[in-house]
């Protein structure tokens, strides 16, 4: 049930109580200022009153984030009618769920001698002496306690005294609007650390909200297992599952800047095979010259764009800070399309990629010292180009099996090396030629990652999980990398050339040019001319590219995911992160996400379970080429 403008009356309650009754949604906006939202049938219901004596700013928006709440001005909650609404919803949703919590947020006014800067979060618990939910308090406390806000001191106090915080209205005794005793009434007061004044602290209002949400669904969890014939699997099955139009359009939007650029299709060198030749006609002394694609976007007009979308506007923190980051990102590698071919170009690449630390770099050394350059063989069946799009054709037929949307072009091209995927479409440079043994291991790690990656992103209901969030680059290679290893062809000179991309995009940052880089992987590291070419052409591109290190650097972090017990087979919803599989994990137990749509072949393969069990008894990963099924 859906309205932009109602007066608190009596019809309102009666709406509302229909509303409940069909299992409807109740969203309304009261005129002057105050809303009624309330998602779905929830035994708990959050009440902010504004209050008339003073400003109370960004108060209110902390308990956006909750399913069910109302915010209303003192002059209208001091009415019969918003009596008989709250009324109205308690009594329906008690006889539903066997009992009703009123939670009641507000801030305490600051002390008249206060600092400009407080340090310590004070919550004060206030409660009904009458009729207290005590068995949800001390969740509720440790809750609160776990917040992280600027590693600020947390102090609370439990007050049973219904009548003492300062802002209610004191007429209004929610506790006694039903003689039931099913009906609980809690309350929280906070000091306003989020603002100076009157003027609002973004960041520390954002951490709070953040924070407050969580611990607030925490309490409401406890509430209903105590208290309610319910029994919650998880504290977050109790957010927001419905998707507001605004959320919608700002997803959208951001969606769509990034999808009129690929960055890796932006600074990747038409001329490589030119520059090859030229250089090895040069017996590798003169640097080589790259060229690249005319630049069909205007960055700072696409950032104009990005900075006009909304963000701020959500309500829900979760899907706020997935949405922030995603912007930020998307900003850099914008600048990073600006800045090519300049100084300023390695810098902007390792703010979105990072760059080489000790532990890395130590680990690639290791690989390089350790396993042995394969020797040529006398004869190797290549594939062509076209051959190679063939079997690429036949494995996405394979896929349509699983799901018949799962339909994406392959195209040969003349101004791509090798591979590449960009936005679902698979390019392939049509005088490349490909080892007939590995094409498997490239079709895995093209196909089976990245393309059904951006199929199951593309099936989400938020368009960030098929144009990448935040850091997923790391993740995609590394599962791509993994990918590899589980068709049987992860072999040591592939193991070897990606820990020697570390290598030389740490000798880059470190200021050692093309050649130089290009010499240590020759004579230190033994790599064909060729091969160690393509190493720095991948590392020096655009002006310095970072990415390269994070094939290892995402196969590392992946191998210690499974080793923890990490199920393989969620990260495969989209291009995300480790570090966002606490956000799927919440917006998946508030039905906001779909399953896995189609599932990587080699996921199903008979060797499957013996490599993966192989992996996470290994001590190195070195182990995952030695004695590697051929």
């Amino acid at each position: 049930m859906k309205s932009k403008h109602t007066c608190i009356d009596d019809d309102l309650a009666e709406d509302v109580c229909s509303a409940l009754d069909k299992h409807q949604s109740v969203k309304r906006t009261f005129p002057g200022w105050g809303r009624l939202h309330i998602d779905r049938q929830l035994p708990f219901l959050c009440i902010y009153i504004k209050p008339e004596n003073h400003l109370d700013k960004g108060t209110p928006e902390l308990i956006l984030g909750q399913a069910s709440y109302i915010l209303v001005r003192e002059r209208d909650a001091n009415t019969p009618s918003f009596k008989k609404l709250l009324d109205t919803i308690s009594q329906k949703l008690e006889s539903l769920f066997g009992a009703f919590l009123f939670f009641e947020f507000w801030t305490t006014k600051p002390p008249s001698q206060q600092s400009n800067r407080q340090v310590n979060l004070h919550f004060d618990i206030k409660t009904s002496e009458n009729n207290p939910p005590l068995k949800i308090l001390e969740e509720m406390e440790n809750a609160l306690l776990d917040i992280d806000f600027n590693q600020a001191n947390i102090r609370l106090s439990l007050d049973y005294d219904f009548y003492s915080q300062e802002n209610r209205v004191q007429n209004l005794s929610i506790s006694n609007l039903s003689s039931s005793n099913n009906q609980y009434w809690l309350g929280l007061a906070v000091n306003p650390i989020f603002r100076q004044g009157n003027i609002l602290l973004p960041y520390e209002m954002r951490l709070l909200h953040a924070g407050l949400t969580r611990a607030l669904r925490r309490t409401f969890f406890a509430f209903i297992r105590n208290y309610t014939n319910q029994l919650p699997t998880h504290f977050h099955e109790l957010g927001h599952r419905s998707i507001t139009p605004n959320v919608l359009d700002i997803d959208k939007k951001l969606a769509a800047v990034k999808d009129q650029f690929d960055i890796l299709f932006h600074v990747t060198p038409v001329n490589f095979g030119e520059a090859w030749t030229a250089f090895s006609d040069s017996e590798y002394l003169r640097m080589p010259t790259f060229k690249y694609r005319p630049r069909p976007i205007d960055p700072d007009l696409l950032k104009r764009k990005l900075y006009a979308i909304e963000i701020e506007h959500i309500e829900d923190p979760t899907l706020l800070h997935i949405f922030q980051t995603q912007r930020e990102e998307t900003s850099r590698l914008l600048g990073m399309i600006a800045d090519r071919n300049t100084t300023n170009f390695m810098h902007a690449s390792m703010q979105v990629f990072g760059g080489v630390d000790e532990s890395l770099l130590a680990t690639a050394r290791h690989i390089l010292g350790c396993v042995a350059a394969e020797e040529p063989k006398a004869v190797k069946i290549m594939l062509t180009a076209q051959e190679f799009k063939e079997r690429a054709q036949n494995l996405i037929a394979d896929y349509q099996l699983q799901h018949p949307s799962f339909c994406y072009p392959v195209e040969l091209r003349k101004d791509i090396p090798g591979v590449l995927v960009s936005n679902g479409k698979l390019m392939i440079g049509e005088s490349s030629h490909f080892d007939k043994n590995k094409a498997d291991a490239t079709l895995a790690h093209e196909i089976g990652t990245h393309m059904v990656t951006y199929f199951n992103g593309c099936a989400q209901p938020f368009q960030q999980f098929y144009s990448g969030m935040q850091d997923h680059e790391s993740l995609q290679e590394g599962l791509a990398v993994l990918a590899e290893y589980l068709v049987g062809k992860l072999y040591p000179n592939r193991l070897r050339t990606i820990a020697a991309r570390v290598c030389a995009v740490h000798a880059c940052i470190n200021g050692a040019d093309f050649i130089e880089v290009f010499r240590m992987l020759t004579n230190q590291f033994k790599f064909a001319p060729e091969n160690a070419f393509q190493i720095c052409m991948r590392v020096f591109r655009g002006g310095g590219l970072t990415k390269d290190a994070i094939y290892l650097k995402g196969l590392l972090e992946l191998i210690d995911y499974l080793k923890k017990g990490g199920d393989l087979h969620t990260l495969f919803i989209g291009k995300i992160a480790l570090k966002h599989l606490r956000f799927i994990e919440e917006l998946k137990w508030r039905k906001m996400l779909k399953e896995v749509q189609v599932v990587p072949h080699f996921l199903t393969l008979p060797l499957y379970k013996s490599r993966i069990k192989r992996l996470k008894e290994s001590e190195s990963i070195i182990e995952l080429v030695n004695g590697n099924e051929l």
